[in-house]
């Protein structure tokens, strides 16, 4: 079988509790396709010998709400393996907030968050209120480009 990418000979973590070992994994349409001894090829292969293969990092306290507006990477979480970052953390974040309470939102994440102000105001639009307005702000940049990935797999409809 051929695959989109194939990681060879790494230690594979997963994350199950058991033993690591050495093995291949597989992906095809961005999705872990065969994990162990893999057969066939892949039309990029990664030689891991040595290196760890481990599913994504969860980032459960994270204060990127601002950052993952204006930021095409989600760093330096992103740049550590984490996969997943946990947003709205300390009993506040950026949404859903009432427009005419944007001003309001941006003192308190300023004094809370300890980020100046002028960021806040020049990098996020004041144009939405619910969560799903605040995820669609992200415009075109990764965390938009995975959110719609992760909905086409829960609904391929989308």
């Amino acid at each position: 079988m051929a695959y989109d990418l194939i990681i060879r000979n790494g230690t594979i973590v997963d994350g199950l509790g058991g033993e690591p070992y050495i093995g291949d994994v597989a992906v095809s349409d961005g999705v872990i396709a065969a994990v162990g001894a893999v057969e066939g090829s892949g039309t990029r292969e990664i030689d891991a010998t040595g290196l760890l293969v481990t599913p994504g990092f969860i980032d459960l306290h994270t204060h990127y709400d601002g950052q993952a507006i204006w930021s095409d990477r989600i760093t330096p979480s992103s740049a550590h393996g984490v996969t997943t970052a946990v947003m709205g953390n300390c009993g506040v974040g950026f949404a859903p907030c009432r427009r005419e309470d944007h001003e309001v939102l941006v003192d308190v994440m300023a004094g809370v968050e300890d980020i100046p102000g002028v960021v806040m105001v020049d990098g996020l639009p004041s144009d939405w209120e619910t969560f799903p307005e605040y995820l669609a702000a992200g415009g075109d940049g990764e965390l938009r480009e995975q959110l719609a990935r992760h909905r086409r797999r829960v609904d391929p409809s989308r």
